[in-house]
């Protein structure tokens, strides 16, 4: 777990509500038991210490259709965390040692 001091340091991203989103949390929470989701008017927060993984295999189980990694981009507003690897299979956002 990658700690700063006293607290744990979150990657994450900020996803527009909708039906793909919806897809998306339910994949990240089932590929990331840890991770927090809070949803707020017009948007969702997701978030997990140190390491987010999104499969696009779960999504599109989730989604009940085809879905491109690519996608993501849509749905997203912000992140925070370096993205770490993005091919049509995955993405992860993580913290590096810094």
């Amino acid at each position: 777990m990658a700690v700063v001091g006293e607290r744990s340091r979150y990657v994450g991203v900020d996803l527009t509500n909708g039906h793909v989103t919806d897809a998306v949390i339910e994949s990240v929470e089932q590929d990331n038991p840890s991770a927090k989701i809070t949803r707020f008017p017009g948007y969702a927060k997701v978030e997990a210490i140190e390491k987010l993984v999104i499969n696009r295999e779960t999504v599109e189980e989730a989604l009940g259709e085809e879905w491109d990694t690519e996608d993501l981009q849509l749905i997203v507003t912000s992140y925070y965390g370096f993205i770490r690897e993005w091919d049509d299979d995955q993405i992860i956002i993580q913290w590096d040692n810094v």
